[in-house]
């Protein structure tokens, strides 16, 4: 599964530190897309789940920097 995440959201460090956070340093595949990012998940069963995990950790990251 691809997801594509605009770099004007998130930066590249982001989102390497939160797949580490997530457990799914190795798992997800990270590609340029233009000046944006492919994310590409593992096709399998649980890949809705991590996708929607690693997007909630995104959110919970973005809401704790803000909040400070």
């Amino acid at each position: 599964m691809n997801v594509l995440i605009s770099s004007r959201e998130y930066d590249y460090h982001t989102l390497l530190k939160v797949a580490e956070m997530a457990g799914l340093a190795g798992i997800v595949g990270f590609h340029a897309a233009g000046d944006d990012y492919l994310l590409t998940f593992p096709d399998g069963e649980d890949t809705p789940r991590l996708v929607e995990d690693y997007k909630a950790r995104l959110k919970d990251l973005e809401n704790n920097i803000w909040m400070h």
